[in-house]
């Protein structure tokens, strides 16, 4: 299956699941009358809001670069990532401030049991969908699917804490421990989802790669022939899953220029399998000479 079909696989699964997960927890939180499982269910419901945007930048994601777009069209999943950030803090933040209305008045919750067991249902299939979207998301290096795969991640947790707290309201009768859970989940999705916004904001920003793939550059360039002199003006980005290098390589001033172009076919065949899904553009200077470029 190839890398788009897998993306678009994974993604439609994800819109399934969280829409029949919102189904069921606002059901069951409106017949509770617990906010936190309606909070369970709002976060269900940005997870279907996001999983149905990344479908959709994933489809535009995947198109050829064109005219206008010569650099092709990747950074859509970043545009997506980064909206979905903003929508989960907003939210959350607004579950917040209902919650610390809330937290000082008497409130009737009902049917306890079945508001469990829902939650019991909801933290299977988070685990679950989050494994196999981080399976697709690291094979694909689809920021989408990562941001996807994250949010139900966080879900495992906010689904023990609030099944844990339902519980403690079961026993004790103690209805403000349900408000305090909603805070408590609210705040920890805010915190996670710093690290989305961030990667989003540096691919959007072209953000260098990591050290260890600079590393791999340099170690490849510099042990791979004899002639080579240096190189310089190492410039890198990524998009995504693609990753955009290029360089200046000094070589060997007597080289001729078929050999010097043949040196640095093979240190950009070696780079593309070192470093999957990448678009190097090589520059050859004799060595001992300015470059004026």
């Amino acid at each position: 299956m190839s890398r788009y079909k897998n993306k678009k696989t994974a993604a439609l699964i994800s819109i399934v699941a969280s829409f029949l997960l919102f189904c069921l927890k606002i059901s069951f939180g409106l017949l509770t009358n617990s906010l936190s499982i309606i909070a369970s269910a709002i976060d269900s419901f940005l997870d279907l809001s996001a999983s149905i945007i990344n479908f959709f930048s994933i489809y535009h994601s995947s198109r050829p670069a064109d005219e206008e777009h010569k650099y092709g069209h990747e950074k859509a999943e970043a545009i997506a990532a980064l909206f979905q950030g903003f929508i989960i803090i907003t939210t959350s933040l607004f579950l917040i401030f209902e919650a610390l209305k809330r937290l000082n008045t008497k409130i009737i919750l009902d049917q306890l049991d079945k508001g469990i067991i829902i939650m019991i249902i909801s933290l299977f299939v988070s685990y679950v969908l989050s494994r196999y979207l981080k399976k697709v998301a690291v094979l694909t290096e689809s920021m989408a699917l990562h941001a996807d795969s994250f949010h139900f991640k966080t879900d495992l947790y906010t689904n023990i804490t609030i099944i844990t707290g339902l519980v403690l309201v079961k026993i004790t009768g103690l209805t403000s421990l349900d408000s305090l859970i909603t805070i408590i989940v609210s705040s920890f999705i805010i915190y996670s989802t710093y690290e989305i916004i961030i990667n989003s904001i540096d691919v959007l920003m072209d953000r260098e790669l990591s050290s260890e793939k600079l590393g791999i550059i340099e170690s490849t360039i510099k042990d791979h022939s004899e002639e080579i002199k240096g190189f310089h003006k190492l410039r890198t980005r990524n998009t995504g899953a693609t990753k955009f290098i290029e360089f200046h390589l000094e070589v060997n001033k007597e080289l001729s220029f078929i050999e010097a172009h043949d040196i640095s076919e093979e240190i950009i065949k070696e780079l593309e399998i070192k470093i999957p899904n990448s678009e190097i553009i090589v520059h050859v200077d004799p060595s001992e000479y300015p470059d004026y470029s």
